[in-house]
């Protein structure tokens, strides 16, 4: 068996990709709603623009881009199966419809780590990012143990 190449995981992402944003037209209008405990309890909201943000952005490996693309597809395992790493504040002037990111981590394969927003006003949590390792030790900012806010 040939060894994959970077090409070969972009192909894949891309298709994995287009699969999630088929899938995501159901939730169009009815968004996917549930409650999961997991280190915290969280009502969740799923919505197609959710699903689009996660597969739209893209990091430098094409192989975590497949896999990331591929775990999109199943949020709610994502989250039963991840262990919960804490909570951080909102970066001033950044993302000003969430009170909070919570983070959930997975390995498969590759370390991935789910970015959950908690939207302001007592709305819902809404997944907004796999991350590998490298994304989340630039841009994680202080992270807090324990129960969020």
């Amino acid at each position: 068996m040939a060894k994959r190449t970077q090409e070969d995981y972009y192909i894949e992402s891309k298709r994995i990709r287009a699969e999630v944003l088929q899938e995501a037209e159901f939730l169009k209008g009815k968004p996917m709603r549930f409650t999961v405990t997991n280190g915290i309890t969280m009502d969740v909201e799923i919505t197609k623009s959710d699903l689009k943000t996660i597969v739209s952005k893209a990091s430098h490996d094409n192989k975590f881009n497949a896999i990331k693309n591929a775990l999109a597809k199943d949020i709610p395992s994502f989250l039963l199966k991840s262990e919960y790493l804490g909570w951080r504040t909102v970066q001033e002037g950044k993302h000003e419809e969430a009170a909070y990111f919570a983070y959930f981590d997975r390995t498969i394969g590759v370390r991935t780590i789910l970015a959950m927003r908690k939207m302001k006003n007592g709305g819902p949590y809404k997944p907004y990012a796999i991350i590998d390792q490298y994304a989340f030790d630039v841009n994680i900012g202080e992270l807090k143990q324990g129960t969020p806010p």
